[in-house]
């Protein structure tokens, strides 16, 4: 009889109680390395947001989304894949809205007043909180990743120096024929990083180099890897694909940090030997989000590779 495979389980990273120069920081650049080069995303454990705080956010998210449509089709941004995203042909199920730079208490007030012109209780208070808590994950990770390929920390400083977080709050109607499988078809994302949280209901799933999907359901926070990402690492880690899939007859509810670089950038050469050729051009992140937009992009089977790949 054949062996059975086993469900693949992705790695869990506890980012809970680090400090840089410890063997413990060490050991957990070096599995957030190997998680990203083989899966390109792993489960964070992150215990610095509390279950009160998680619960806050999603109450908050909720009520956004019960804003008149009106309040919502304002937030917008000349950036593409920026503002609110409403329900369409391909993403029937979807509606999103985001704060970029959220980082940025002014923004995070300038979106409340834009959603309830009349106020609106602790909205910002909490998503201040959870945006600095999960952007000091992100920028964490950022270290370890230089850190774990031997880079110099101010090469890390300079990068993250040109990078800006948006925080996009987004929902999952439930299909209304029960064998409507995917929520939100496959991707990989378009910006550096990505910081995925659910809550009360999973549905993420995320695709091995092998092609086998692995379900992501009761994992609060994932980490991705996105384009940029693979372009800085030289391909030593591959964006993640991920999908949504359906998750029963509940809404789903979710939150989504990316981090975007915004200058331009190479690979460094710590990255590039006889054994990984450099395969891209340098790099600008703003330059390949419009791109993206592009008919020429949407032709492509690798559309990082079209817009700065080495032709060989």
């Amino acid at each position: 009889m054949g062996s059975m495979t086993l469900p693949k389980e992705l790695p869990i990273i506890n980012f809970s109680l680090l400090k840089p120069g410890t063997s413990s920081w060490a050991s957990t650049c070096k599995q957030v390395r190997c998680a990203l080069e083989e899966y390109g995303c792993f489960v964070a454990l992150y215990q610095q947001v509390s279950p009160q705080l998680m619960d806050n956010i999603f109450g908050q998210s909720r009520d956004l989304f019960e804003v008149p449509l009106e309040n919502k089709v304002r937030n917008t941004s000349e950036e593409p894949y920026r503002g609110y995203i409403g329900p369409n042909q391909l993403m029937p199920l979807y509606e999103s809205v985001a704060i970029d730079n959220v980082t940025s208490p002014q923004e995070t007030q300038k979106f409340r007043d834009l959603m309830w012109p009349y106020g609106k209780t602790n909205f910002c208070e909490i998503t201040d909180l959870f945006a600095k808590l999960v952007g000091d994950l992100e920028n964490t990770v950022g270290k370890m990743i230089f850190e774990s390929f031997g880079i110099p920390q101010e090469q890390y400083e300079s990068l993250a120096s040109s990078n800006s977080h948006l925080l996009r709050f987004l929902k999952y109607r439930t299909p209304e024929e029960s064998d409507t499988v995917i929520r939100f078809p496959s991707l990989t994302d378009k910006n550096f990083t990505s910081i995925v949280v659910q809550h009360d209901v999973g549905g993420l799933e995320v695709q091995t180099k092998d092609g086998d999907w692995i379900s992501v359901e009761s994992a609060p926070s994932l980490f991705l890897a996105a384009d940029g990402l693979q372009v800085w690492s030289n391909d030593r880690m591959k964006a993640c694909q991920h999908r949504v899939k359906n998750c029963g007859d509940k809404t789903r509810y979710s939150l989504g940090m990316f981090t975007f670089n915004n200058g331009v950038f190479q690979v460094p050469k710590e990255l590039v030997d006889d054994s990984h050729p450099l395969l891209y051009n340098q790099f600008d992140g703003r330059g390949f989000i419009r791109f993206y937009t592009t008919k020429e992009a949407k032709k492509a089977k690798s559309p990082i590779k079209a817009y700065c790949g080495i032709k060989n």
